[in-house]
């Protein structure tokens, strides 16, 4: 996709730096992990000092809210022009990410087939000592490897991957692009890769942020019956080796979780939440966007973490909002007294 067809979709598109010509992009990526032929969306202080940290990628670009831009400094607009091949500004980044998502997500998931068997179409490839049983679905160029079990009634849409050893129980269903590991277990009516929350509110309506991220898990995790995974924005929605979800857990988009995690049931992260390894959050639990916990912190049943809150490693905490425990205790203590003063 050239310049021309990126000021088609978003006419509002200035560019500041970069020959039109020139411009070939591929993909749109994220700050935190840029992608070769893309560009990112910068709207702050925040997702530039991200990118600024990665290591470059060739012939990447940047949409800067116009704003932001202009206010950079003279030092901190040449660190970023160095980076990055081109760059282009727009009055509303929130309009630009609805904009020009849609035809990346068009391109990439228009031309799957959903309605003929990849098996029937000669595009699947399952190994013969996987077990499928009747009436599942197995979409255009899956991958199914050695000795995976997909129960009856599993739908496993096109280009997902699924590894060695796992199992699908009845009724699971993987939308397109998610991949699973080796030795997972994904319990009946779970679903992954389903299109993000993600909807930005301009001029008087919700208007869509199209998702093609997809999802990918590693290995040996399972996923309760009932849990939801959606699919990441821009780049994939993450689960690493060795974490457990409860029935009925919710991770939204571009979540990013570690090793060794456990997410009882009805715990819920919103957008873009990060826990690193051996996070533990109890039911009914919660983290707002752009939470972050780090190694080892605790989540107490029914708490709910701060949007874009940043705790531990090794921090218990609870209450809403949460805050470490002994904190939240007190804090009982003390309203345990005044109510019996009255």
């Amino acid at each position: 996709m050239n310049f021309e067809h990126l000021s088609a979709a978003e006419p509002a598109l200035k560019l500041v730096k970069g020959n039109p010509s020139e411009i070939e992009v591929k993909t749109i990526s994220t700050p935190g992990f840029p992608e070769k032929n893309s560009f990112v969306f910068l709207k702050n202080k925040k997702f530039l000092d991200k990118l600024m940290q990665t290591e470059g990628a060739s012939s990447l670009g940047a949409v800067v809210l116009a704003s932001f831009y202009e206010a950079l400094d003279s030092e901190a607009k040449a660190a970023l022009e160095e980076k990055l091949d081109w760059v282009a500004t727009v009055e509303s980044v929130e309009a630009a990410m609805c904009s020009l998502s849609k035809p990346f997500y068009d391109e990439k998931f228009s031309h799957l087939n959903m309605h003929v068997d990849g098996r029937q179409m000669g595009s699947a490839q399952v190994d013969p000592e996987a077990e499928i049983a009747q009436n599942v679905f197995i979409g255009e160029n899956v991958v199914v490897e050695k000795n995976v079990t997909i129960m009856p009634g599993c739908v496993v849409m096109p280009n997902c991957r699924i590894g060695e050893g796992t199992i699908l129980f009845p009724n699971v269903t993987l939308y397109p692009y998610s991949e699973i590991g080796k030795n997972c277990r994904v319990h009946s009516q779970a679903i992954l890769g389903a299109d993000g929350f993600g909807y930005n509110f301009i001029d008087g309506e919700h208007r869509k942020i199209w998702h093609f991220g997809g999802v990918e898990i590693k290995d040996n995790v399972e996923v309760g019956a009932g849990s939801a995974i959606d699919a990441g924005a821009f780049a994939p929605t993450f689960i690493d080796s060795g974490t457990k979800l409860d029935n009925h857990v919710q991770v939204a988009h571009n979540c990013r979780i570690g090793k060794h995690c456990v997410l009882c049931g009805r715990a819920g992260l919103a957008g873009s939440v990060v826990l690193e390894d051996y996070v533990v959050i109890g039911a009914a639990g919660g983290c707002a966007p752009g939470a972050h916990l780090k190694q080892g912190t605790q989540v107490a049943a029914m708490a709910v973490v701060s949007e874009n809150a940043v705790w531990g490693p090794k921090e218990t905490l609870a209450g809403h909002p949460a805050r470490p425990l002994k904190e939240w205790l007190k804090h009982q203590a003390r309203l345990k007294i005044l109510a019996n003063k009255k």
